[in-house]
């Protein structure tokens, strides 16, 4: 007997005959009535039992209700259904290779909202009759209390009676029920879908024991003890932006969408793909049509109003639920969480995560995990061991961080900054070497320190540019937005190594004019050499944009600026750019300021600022009309540029760019075979050195000179090549590109 009199077993048979008899049980010994009779009966049954003599073998009744039939609990999916497909082909395969297997486990997991049950209630629908058992289902959130504990035994107990077991005869300790469940399911197979689990041991109590069940498991988590002990993960995305706009449109009507098409892709993108959120979109709409898509766009505008917003009419709003997720993370987790809400860009790896947190970066990589298992983060799509906020999860972990003091929020921005200043400035050390910079490298980590030492220092310093690109952006923002303008300039002069390789122009832009703000209010005058510096960093992407007067007005104040300085190099710089944005329009006078150039930079000892003024002044002139002289110039600066003596990491690009203006020169002059030798060897440095902005000009010229000679195949070489160039940088010119090498016709 159980201690609230409720017997399992054997125990159980001989109480629940009593009660099939009409009688109690006695406190002695059952004696049988006649030793003649003999009843022998097992297994479940329901209703009742006539007892004609001694009952023998292990009974279980139920005398309350008989079973309506094998039980079919699982809710009905909705009927706006969008994508899934994939997750439905691995359920429908799932379902083929485990027909004859023991119970299966199936884990469906992701974030709050992102249709993780109404995607169970399809499955569901999509293996109608591949159990004959039954489908049962479970909500554990009908059995959590206010401590967030679950109680797993009153939930196995509805499985019990949905089997037809009767309240009389139900089991108290959970051991007992989980055994019953078994039993009552070791015939014919059962999936079971058990929702709102948050622990992987709520799980096993409803493995049924039948050979081809299934429970499907839904979970925020991803329940990672289920996995390592053979379940199969089924992890929900966030819809597709062209899902989620058809879903809205299959919710508010074709007309509706088409005709705020703009609108619709606003809120769909602060939806983040969610279709919860997408829902109460469409039902605001519903509930109040004379409002329009426009009105909501104004209504959510306001992101720390918008997660509310989105909640509008849930029981169960996203903010409450992810507050209880937030709850339930330990609180190391908590404090990451509040933390990362702080980090202004967009994506984060445990190095940064531990700068943030002042732990070490292998602590931070656990936490993250423990994050990401808990569906508070997302994985980012561009690199391994980096994660993202979805949106209204961020919306949710900055109105938590919003409330830490003012000085802990100033102290882990200042944290961050410094740590990309730091990484920025090892970065463009690794890419180009000794070159003219106003930031002092003091602060800089080297040796062991520099995380881009190496032979292959200079690969990963332009691969964690690139990656880092939005962030160092966002970073550069707030530092500027919180008074680190010293920090703020250094950074932005440092992430022109990145933009010469990767014409990222408009951010350029941004990086150079929020730069120049900065170099504006460090200490009382602002700091001069680094406005000129920046002013003629900013000229770059703005002559690339063809805004060549403003280029030229923030050269002639950079000239200015720089000559208020003892900074020779600087003053040097400034002329070479200020020569190169009339190189196209007035060469004779460009040519007398990259003189200049080379003047100054021979006073200051710069082997590399003489190289370089050579190179512009031999372009120059192959620009005036006169190729041969500028050959003899371009030699010149090929030689400074390949001694050992100038000492420059960029050695190789700086070669590959004289070589291409040297075959630029040979074309001007009639020698194409020359100008093809120079241009093909210049293109291939450049390539290997990933400065696809300075090879472009020369596959174009490639392509020209190969087409005059009536070489196709060698047109789709240069103009493929320069497709992937465009096309890398998000050219809108691609287009254009790709319409004529479809024109060459197919090779042959």
């Amino acid at each position: 007997m159980n201690q609230d009199g409720h017997g399992h077993g054997p125990g159980l048979a001989r109480w629940a005959t009593g009660v099939a008899m009409g009688s109690e049980p006695s406190d002695g010994i059952d004696e049988p009535r006649s030793s003649g009779v003999r009843n022998e009966v097992s297994g479940v049954h329901a209703g009742a039992l006539v007892q004609a003599g001694v009952v023998h073998g292990d009974i279980i009744t139920g005398a309350v209700r008989s079973p309506l039939g094998p039980p079919a609990q699982v809710p009905p999916s909705t009927r706006w259904w969008v994508d899934r497909s994939r997750t439905l082909a691995d359920w429908r395969r799932l379902l083929d290779e485990t027909a004859q297997l023991s119970p299966s486990v199936a884990v469906l997991s992701g974030m709050h909202g992102v249709g993780k049950s109404a995607l169970a209630y399809r499955m569901a629908e999509e293996a109608r009759g591949r159990f004959p058992g039954g489908q049962i289902y479970v909500n554990l959130a009908d059995w959590r209390d206010e401590a967030g504990r679950v109680d797993v035994s009153g939930a196995l107990r509805g499985c019990l009676r949905s089997l037809g077991v009767g309240e009389p005869f139900l089991p108290t300790a959970l051991p007992d029920l989980t055994n019953d469940f078994r039993s009552l399911t070791a015939g014919d197979r059962v999936l079971v879908v058990v929702d709102e689990v948050t622990e992987p041991a709520q799980v096993e109590p409803f493995i049924p024991k039948a050979s081809g069940s299934v429970v499907v498991a839904v979970s925020n988590g991803r329940l990672a003890e289920l996995i390592i002990h053979g379940a199969r993960p089924m992890p929900v995305d966030p819809l597709r932006a062209p899902d989620a706009i058809s879903l809205l449109t299959a919710r508010c009507g074709e007309r509706l969408i088409a005709e705020e098409r703009a609108a619709a892709e606003l809120l769909v993108s602060w939806c983040g793909g969610l279709p919860l959120a997408l829902g109460v979109i469409a039902g605001q709409l519903v509930l109040h049509p004379d409002q329009s898509l426009a009105d909501l766009v104004s209504e959510l505008a306001d992101e720390r109003g918008r997660l509310e917003g989105f909640s509008a009419g849930e029981t169960r709003t996203m903010s409450a639920a992810l507050t209880l997720a937030y709850q339930n993370l330990p609180p190391e987790c908590q404090r990451l969480y509040r933390g990362l809400a702080l980090f202004p860009g967009d994506v984060f790896d445990a190095e940064l995560a531990g700068v943030i947190a002042e732990i070490p970066a292998a602590t931070a990589r656990r936490l993250l995990h423990s994050l990401y298992d808990g569906s508070m983060l997302t994985a980012a799509e561009d690199a391994h061991g980096r994660y993202r906020f979805h949106e209204l999860v961020r919306l949710h972990a900055v109105g938590l961080a919003a409330q830490e003091p003012t000085a802990d929020q100033t102290a882990l921005a200042r944290r961050v900054t410094h740590r990309y200043v730091r990484w920025i400035a090892c970065a463009d050390r690794a890419l180009m070497g000794v070159r003219l910079r106003i930031s002092s490298h003091e602060h800089v980590p080297t040796g062991a320190d520099d995380p881009f030492s190496g032979q292959d220092g200079k690969r990963r310093a332009l691969a964690w540019l690139s990656a880092e690109r939005t962030n160092a952006l966002a970073v550069l923002r707030g530092a500027v937005a919180r008074g680190f303008f010293a920090e703020a300039w250094q950074m932005a002069e440092a992430l022109s190594a990145l933009y010469l390789h990767h014409r990222e122009v408009r951010d350029w832009i941004e990086s150079a004019e929020l730069g120049i703000m900065a170099a504006s209010r460090d200490g009382d005058l602002g700091n001069a050499a680094a406005r000129a510096r920046l002013r003629c960093l900013l000229s770059r992407p703005l002559l690339d944009l063809g805004e060549v007067s403003r280029a030229r007005a923030e050269l002639e104040t950079a000239v200015a600026e720089a000559d208020t300085t003892d900074n020779l190099l600087l003053r040097a710089s400034a002329r070479e750019f200020q020569g190169r944005a009339w190189e196209a329009d007035d060469p004779p006078r460009a040519i007398a300021l990259f003189q200049q150039a080379a003047e100054l930079s021979a006073a200051a000892g710069s082997r590399r600022g003489v190289a370089l003024a050579h190179f512009f002044t031999g372009c120059a002139e192959t620009a005036d009309g006169r190729p041969e002289r500028a050959l003899s110039t371009l030699a010149s600066a090929l030689r400074l540029f390949t001694e050992e003596e100038t000492g420059a990491v960029d050695r190789r690009r700086m070669a590959g760019r004289v070589r291409v203006a040297m075959g630029m020169a040979h074309r001007a002059m009639g020698r194409t075979a020359e100008a093809k030798a120079a241009l093909a060897d210049g293109a291939d440095d450049l390539r290997a050195e990933e400065a696809a902005h300075y090879e472009l000009p020369a596959r174009e010229c490639l392509a020209e000179i190969a087409e005059a000679e009536g070489d196709t195949a060698a047109v789709r070489v240069h103009l493929g090549r320069a497709l992937e160039i465009l096309e890398g940088g998000r050219s809108p010119g691609a287009q254009g590109l790709r319409e004529r090498i479809d024109a060459l016709g197919a090779p042959d």
